[in-house]
């Protein structure tokens, strides 16, 4: 199985060969089996069209690789374990388990061991981190997806690539229980801890000595959201994560301080927002709404199956996003 990493993927097409009792069990009912297989291979295409012995895959290249796979393990299981429930899901996981562990790990210029995918989503997103031209991605999203790992993982690449020749990453002060707002506070240039999590992503990334290297040169930089007013940063890429607790204002300071040869990197999750009092929009979702339908951004989006922190938090953000849809629904009617 080969498998490439290239971002425009380029469309491919092949004809697996099945019995006719199998391709008429895929493609049967509402839940038929091949649409679960189209879901777990996005963000990439795939269309299939049905042939009395066979299944003919159109779409990118790596959905067309990896769905062959698929069934190519479903015969097999069959083979070997005769029909049961699980089967199908059974066969997506292992084909698609295989190709990120072995096939489409990346080995990036700049950090020591290879950052390996936990899903397609996350493939999709740092191929855009690494090839896009765009100067404004979005990576929007549940938590727990991998959006600020990956943004981080990329900028470092392209920095030791020398694409770039400043990292500089930051994230909104969230307010905490029984804090009372101050001018400081509000101007958000202090540094805190709120910011260890973006070091807790480097350390994991390259180590604390090449941190302290990569600082002393003024290579990167971690800092308060605050300290980038004014500024404009040429040759450099912006991360701004946990964009969805900036107010419209904050965001708009951060999106305007793109330089020449620069970009700027926004991830976030538009349903967790702890923004002051809960009544400021978020400067996320107004952003994304003012780029929409634009050539302006890339945006990709991760969806709550794709989170792989944990399985518990996947299943539990779905609960919570089930009971914000029913209380959205009560509210309505």
């Amino acid at each position: 199985m080969e498998l490439h990493h290239d971002l425009t993927q380029a469309t491919a097409s092949k004809v697996v060969s099945l019995a006719p009792q199998l391709v008429e069990r895929l493609l049967s009912g509402q839940g038929a089996p091949i649409r679960r297989i189209e879901q777990a291979l996005r963000p990439y295409h795939l269309q299939v069209s049905p042939r009395p012995d066979a299944l003919a895959l159109t779409g990118d290249d790596l959905a067309v690789t990896l769905a062959a796979a698929i069934l190519e393990k479903i015969v097999e299981l069959l083979r070997t374990e005769g029909g049961h429930e699980g089967l199908v899901e059974e066969a997506i996981a292992a084909a698609i388990g295989h190709a990120l562990k072995f096939d489409l790990a990346y080995r990036l210029k700049g950090i020591s061991q290879a950052v390996r995918p936990m899903s397609l989503s996350q493939v999709g997103f740092m191929n855009t981190l690494l090839s896009s031209e765009r100067a404004l991605i979005f990576g929007v999203g549940p938590t727990g997806t991998g959006k600020t790992h990956l943004a981080i993982a990329a900028g470092l690449s392209l920095l030791a690539e020398g694409r770039i020749k400043h990292l500089v990453m930051t994230r909104p002060r969230v307010m905490l229980e029984g804090e009372v707002m101050t001018a400081a506070l509000r101007a958000e240039t202090a540094y805190d801890e709120q910011l260890t999590p973006i070091e807790d992503e480097l350390r994991q990334l390259i180590g604390h000595d090449e941190i302290h290297q990569l600082t002393e040169r003024g290579m990167i930089e971690v800092m308060p959201l605050g300290r980038m007013r004014g500024r404009t940063f040429n040759d450099s890429m912006l991360l701004v994560d946990e964009a969805q607790n900036m107010t419209v204002g904050k965001m708009r300071m951060a999106a305007t301080r793109i330089g020449r040869n620069g970009r700027l990197v926004v991830t976030g999750d538009p349903d967790q927002i702890d923004l002051p009092g809960g009544e400021e929009v978020s400067g996320l979702n107004h952003l994304l709404k003012l780029v929409a339908g634009t050539d302006l951004a890339a945006v990709h989006r991760f969806e709550t199956y794709q989170i792989i922190r944990n399985p518990v938090v996947a299943r539990l953000e779905a609960l919570y996003s089930q009971a914000a849809q029913g209380a959205e629904l009560r509210a309505a009617a």
